[in-house]
């Protein structure tokens, strides 16, 4: 049978094997099929698969009784009960059973002819081509609603592009096939796309582009970031062959500002920013809107009320950037890494541009420590620029092409890629060698910056080896390391030899990793002593125990004198390696070479207390003029020896503490370093013979020293009398105290900015010791106090200035490194409030400074509180001390920025603070100036922040009251003259004033920005309610302000205060211009407060404004009038002062700009009240002061006339000729 069967089915007429089949019976035909399925030998030389492809084929599904599908289902039930018997012994099966199923799968998905879609697109051309419309609409649709099939879509796409099809069909065919996108397959979705967009040439670009788009931004799905890269690419050549679809895709993106947070938009746009014509444009849309929005951002930080109604996260927007570059490395954007590294180059030179990145030096990048005050909006967008280059330098493989080119960089780039490939150089052997290798060829490069930038890579590689030593302890990794280590030890000795900067670096690094890493400290001890001896002076009957001329290179010959040993530098850190070194074990000979050291340094600092300048031929003769060899010599001199005595100092404290003999060595080093300080600050000249006026000595000593030092003099636990007295003669050394609290802040910063020995819990808990001691200092010390009242540094601030000013330094440094950890600090200096019976003890054990349970605004407040009291006692003495306060109150400033606004009880603290300061100005008779701007700064900004505008109202009343009523007589007594609040006095009172105009400026703009934000609030119908509260939040805030401008329009104000005002009123006009063409928008929901708003600038501003432009104008011609009258008397030339001069020409531009915008604002006003039907004009009252034409040209040209009388007869012939001729264009309203 199974011949037959072979035989028929070759046949190409499939008849005659249909009817054999049909003869046979049901059992014949099974038994056949299954003895086929057991022979794997092919016997008579018919394959099985072969044979059941006969049958199939000599079954049609379609014929009389359905006999070809039985028997289908008769192959297919033979094969899966052939198939449920598993034969292991017969090794054939698997194969066979393989390809029979290959035959059988087939039949149940069999594949489209896709052909059949060619023969569509001909027959719809010839439709149309023969008008026959009704047919093809009838086909169209039935297309649009059929269920196309997976393997259809592709070609349906392709067909629809090459017929042709009216707008209206085009628009329905592109519609049916963007929904198709979600339902085809994965592999599907790049051809489909491709398709879409070529369609997209003969129109609805934006349709198919926003159709695209939102699919992938919408769509959740892991499998589709592995078509999204394609996509791009896709849509990329699109956009290369058609300008107006690139065109579409930026204008898209731009449209909408949650489109540019959408991680794939911004994807797209990156791949399209490498077509040359769109670069431009994509890159000046993400800088624009990335600046704007961080601007944005901070404005919005500072005017938190905006925030309730419009919420802003810059934060979002920079992270979209990071998402990308991640997805970059994960899903194979390579296209985008280009794009990405220049928008990152770009950011940084917009901030580098504005001068806040870099500041004053391009090659200097930050520090930890560096610009601890906020970070601003451009600062912040360099941070986003770079976060993005290093990301991509983290994920993607560009290192060994860098290396190459590391010793041409500048130091600060260098010293970057340095800390980015660390991590890399511990774990990648043959990298390290290789990084290794170019360190050693740049270690002595011609440029002194390659050199530095090889003993930095070096100290980081001996740094991740000395880590991998201390995790692994005696492992095989750890050998390894430490013949690494060794080596790099033995490298960096080299570097002893070379220049000045090289070798700082060099003691630098490696006294602060045995700081870090102890175990290793003696090793490095041994490197430094060695190098110490070389200019340590042996012989001990001589008094000066340093070599200075080995330190400084020629400094007994005619040669140019240069620092080549920094020996101060080199003895801290191998006093701090010995000091380490002591604590752990180390060999016999370790030991005695460490016993020998302190006996070294023991006859150091006894020589160095005994000998006197004329030792170290710095006598009172000797010159310190930069411009000769011998005082260039006596600087450099002068410069190491300060520093060794600071480093002395430190030494001899740690070794002795505080005792009878330490103290008066230590007050006898440091009698000897004022000295040298004090010589260099009054004889040392610089290069052109002049005096230095810019002398800045940064303190040698550390952290630890400072806190401990400030913990030991200002502690009385000690039970033995000779040592409190001791005690009591260091605090009692005014120059002292001083170079301690200066030198905290120092040793600050120089900790933080240690990047090799980072023990970031270490210093904050030295924050903490400094701060609790400087505020048990100021709480105990006032007036009377030696502490403010210092004689011996008059030019100096007093310690306790000088205390409130660290301490302010303290809070900022913590706030920018440790932003997280300042209400700790904070929290620290309330709950154990140190005096100085302070248990030194206690202090010594540590402390835990666990999450704060109090909220973060009630701990800011209660040390406020604290500080409150303070100031209060400053200002109370027999003679307040307003230096110190200016100091303390900064600090209260400061205080008051960190209150958190988003917390709930932001607003009960600030009122708090508010109470204080209101009662402060009200009771205080303030008469320094500087104070007094202080808190009256702060006082009306917390005063907006809080919403009390009647507070500033009142302080504006006494303002009035304090220059004059502008109609006021001066015969005129019946004025009520009593003063609110005292720190508005004569004295004090042009400052406040400048100070209120520039809060009304601010807030002004604030407002002006907060319209801006209600536009796009308005914009969304869906928030209408919220739109309504936050156009009355800001319609009660104008009327606030207006109120406060009217009493300063009332006052008499002269000169530049007068011009403030103008500038201000201006502001203000813009302002309500702004809302008034808000209004016009929705001119059918006019509220009572905007009404209010329109009545105040009216009857409160307005009027009062011409009367005091009349006033003003009469007084200014009486001045000149008086002063060209004395100078006819004198018979001199009619000439006008320089600065009379200047002063015309501003009020030239600004009343005329001022009258302007007045005009502006009614004009608006005018279009508004047709609209509405509300008449707003009749609460704008006119004056004969606005009886004359504004002429752009006058308004916008500069004054350059000489002759200014002339000037003057010229425009009041215009003003008459123009009020005769030209009547207002604004009708009268009453």
């Amino acid at each position: 049978m199974d011949i037959d069967i072979f035989k028929y089915n070759k046949q190409a007429d499939k008849h005659r094997l249909i009817e054999y089949l049909d003869n046979q019976t049901e059992g014949d035909l099974k038994h056949l099929i299954l003895t086929k399925l057991d022979d794997y030998h092919a016997t008579n030389d018919i394959d099985t698969s072969l044979l059941l492809r006969a049958i199939i084929q000599g079954s049609p599904v379609k014929g009389d009784e359905s006999r070809g599908l039985q028997r289908r289902f008769l192959v297919i039930k033979c094969v899966i009960d052939w198939l449920s018997n598993e034969e292991k012994d017969v090794l054939e099966k698997p194969k066979q059973a393989s390809s029979i199923v290959n035959l059988i799968l087939p039949q149940q998905d069999k594949p489209i002819q896709l052909r059949l879609l060619d023969i569509l697109s001909k027959i719809w051309n010839v439709l149309v081509a023969s008008d026959q419309v009704n047919e093809a609409d009838d086909i169209f649709r039935d297309l649009m609603e059929a269920k196309w099939h997976n393997q259809l879509v592709v070609g349906m796409a392709s067909t629809l592009n090459d017929i042709e099809l009216t707008n209206k069909q085009l628009e329905a065919a592109l519609n049916c096939m963007i929904k198709k996108l979600a339902d085809i397959e994965i592999e599907e979705v790049p051809p489909f796309t491709w398709q879409l967009l070529l369609i997209s040439r003969k129109g609805f670009k934006k349709l198919v582009l926003t159709g695209i788009l939102n699919f992938f931004n919408n769509t959740v799905d892991e499998n589709l970031g592995r078509v999204e890269g394609t996509v791009m690419l896709h849509i990329s050549f699109a956009l290369k062959q058609d300008q107006e679809l690139g065109n579409e895709l930026v204008k898209i993106v731009k449209s909408d500002k949650c489109n540019q947070l959408k991680l794939f938009n911004v994807a797209c746009l990156l791949t399209a920013a490498r077509i040359h014509r769109l670069q431009d444009t994509i890159f000046d849309l993400f800088k624009s809107t990335i600046t704007s929005i961080y601007k944005d951002s901070d404005r919005m930080d500072k005017c938190y009320w905006i925030s309730e109604f419009s919420p802003l996260e810059a934060d979002e927007y920079g992270q979209v950037f990071l998402d990308v570059v991640d997805r970059s490395a994960t899903s194979g954007w390579d296209q985008i890494i280009q794009s990405l590294s220049q928008l990152a180059m770009i950011l940084i030179d917009t901030s580098a541009n504005a001068n806040i990145f870099f500041s004053g030096n391009t090659n200097a990048i930050k520090t930890r420590s560096s610009g601890s005050k906020e970070d601003g909006p451009m600062e912040k967008i360099s941070n986003l620029g770079i976060n993005i280059l290093l990301r991509l330098f983290k994920y993607h493989d560009v290192i060994k092409d860098t290396l190459n080119i590391l010793s041409f960089l500048p130091l600060s780039t260098a010293e970057r890629l340095l800390d980015a490939v660390q991590p890399l150089s511990k774990t990648n052997e043959q990298f390290r060698e290789g990084l290794i290798l170019i360190l050693r060829k740049s270690l002595f490069a011609k440029d002194l910056d390659g050199r530095e930038m090889a003993v930095r890579g070096f100290l980081n590689i001996l740094k991740e080896q000395l880590t991998e030593i201390e995790e692994n302890k005696d492992s095989a990794e750890a050998l390894v390391a430490q013949g690494v280590a060794f080596e790099i030890l033995g490298l960096l000795r080299r570097c002893f030899s070379q220049q000045c900067e090289i070798r700082t670096c060099a003691y630098n690094g490696l006294g602060s990793l045995s700081q870090e890493y102890p175990a290793f400290a003696a090793d490095i001890f041994e490197l430094l002593s060695t190098q110490f001896m070389k200019s340590y002076e042996k012989d001990s009957t001589i008094l000066n125990p340093i070599k200075l001329d080995v330190c400084v290179e020629n400094a007994n010959n005619g040669g140019a004198p240069k620092i080549i040993e920094p020996i101060h530098v080199l003895l801290s850190n191998l006093v701090t390696s010995l000091r380490m070194a002591t604590n752990v074990d180390v060999t016999t000979i370790t030991a005695d070479s460490m016993s020998r050291c302190k006996d070294h340094l023991l006859s150091f600092i006894s020589r160095l207390s005994r000998a006197t300048l004329e030792d170290f031929e710095l006598d009172k003769t000797a010159s310190l003029d930069m411009a000769t060899h011998v005082g260039l010599k006596n600087n450099y001199y002068t410069t190491l020896l300060i520093g060794v005595y600071e480093v002395s100092l430190e030494h001899v404290f740690f070794t002795n503490d505080i005792t009878t003999q330490s103290s008066e060595t230590l007050l006898t080093l440091f009698k000897k370093r004022s000295a040298l300080v004090n010589k260099l600050k009054d004889s040392s000249t610089n290069e052109k013979g002049k005096k230095n006026t810019n002398f800045t000595q940064t303190s040698c000593v550390s952290l630890e020293f400072t806190s401990k030092m400030f913990q030991s003099i200002f502690s009385m636990k000690d039970t033995k009398e000779e040592n409190e007295s001791s005690k009591r003669d260091i605090r009692s050394n005014l120059e002292f105290a001083n170079f301690l609290v200066i030198s905290a802040s120092d040793s600050l910063k120089k900790a933080i900015d240690d990047t090799y020995c980072q023990q970031d819990s270490e210093h904050f808990k030295c924050c903490v010791i400094v701060c609790k001691i400087y505020l048990a200092i100021l709480r105990k010390e006032d007036s009377n106090s030696t502490y403010a009242n210092q004689q011996s540094t008059r030019k100096a601030p007093s310690v306790l200035g000088a205390i409130a000013a660290s301490l302010l330094k303290v809070f900022e440094m913590v706030s920018h490194v440790w932003p997280q950890r300042l209400v700790q600090l904070l929290n620290a200096l309330l709950e154990q409030e140190i005096t100085f019976q302070t248990d030194r003890d206690d202090e010594e054990q540590g402390e835990d400074f666990g999450p704060v349970s109090k909220p973060a605004n009630l701990v800011i407040l209660d040390l406020i509180n604290e500080i409150k009291v303070i100031i209060g006692k400053y200002l109370s003495g027999a003679s307040p001390i307003y230096k110190e306060v200016i100091n303390v109150m900064q600090v209260v400033v400061f205080l008051c920025k960190k209150l958190e606004k988003k917390d709930q009880d932001y607003l009960v603290r600030t009122r708090h603070v508010v109470s204080w300061l209101n009662d402060l100005a009200k009771t205080e008779d303030i008469e320094d100036v500087f104070l007094a701007k202080d808190i009256s700064s702060l006082f009306l900004k917390l005063c907006s922040d809080v919403g009390e505008f009647d507070t500033i109202q009142k302080i504006c009343e006494d303002i009035h009251l304090t220059t004059g009523d502008l109609e006021a007589s001066t015969y005129d007594t019946d004025m009520d003259t009593s003063i609110t609040y005292h720190i508005v006095n004569s004295k004090t009172c042009a400052a406040i004033t400048s100070k209120v105009f520039e809060f009304i400026d601010a807030s002004f703009d604030d407002l002006t920005w907060g319209i801006g934000r209600l536009k796009l609030c308005a914009a969304d119908e869906s928030a209408i309610e919220n739109t309504r509260e936050f156009e009355t939040k800001i319609c009660k805030r104008l009327s606030s302000l207006l109120l406060i401008l009217s009493e300063l329009v009332k006052s008499n104000l002269q000169g530049l205060h007068a011009e403030n005002l103008f500038k201000t009123l201006a502001k203000a006009y813009k302002t309500l211009h702004t809302l008034v063409k808000y209004k016009i928008l929705f001119p059918e929901d006019v509220s009572p407060d905007f009404i209010s708003v329109i009545s105040k600038s009216g009857t409160e501003v307005t009027e009062k404004m011409y009367k005091f432009l009349t006033v003003y104008g009469q007084s200014q011609s009486q001045t000149q009038d008086a002063s060209s009258s004395s100078r006819k008397k004198k018979g001199k030339k009619k000439e006008i002062n320089q600065k009379q001069k200047l002063k015309i020409q501003r009020e030239s531009k600004m009343i005329p700009n001022l009258i302007f915008t007045v005009e502006q604002f009614e004009r608006y006003l005018i279009q508004l009240s047709r609209k509405s039907k509300v008449d707003f004009m009749q609460y704008m009252k006119r004056s004969t002061s606005r009886d004359f034409r504004i002429h752009m040209s006058v308004v916008q040209a500069s004054s350059d006339e000489d002759d200014e009388e002339e000037e003057e007869d010229n425009m009041g012939k215009n003003r008459s000729s123009g009020s005769r001729s030209e009547p207002s264009k604004r009708p009268r309203t009453s």
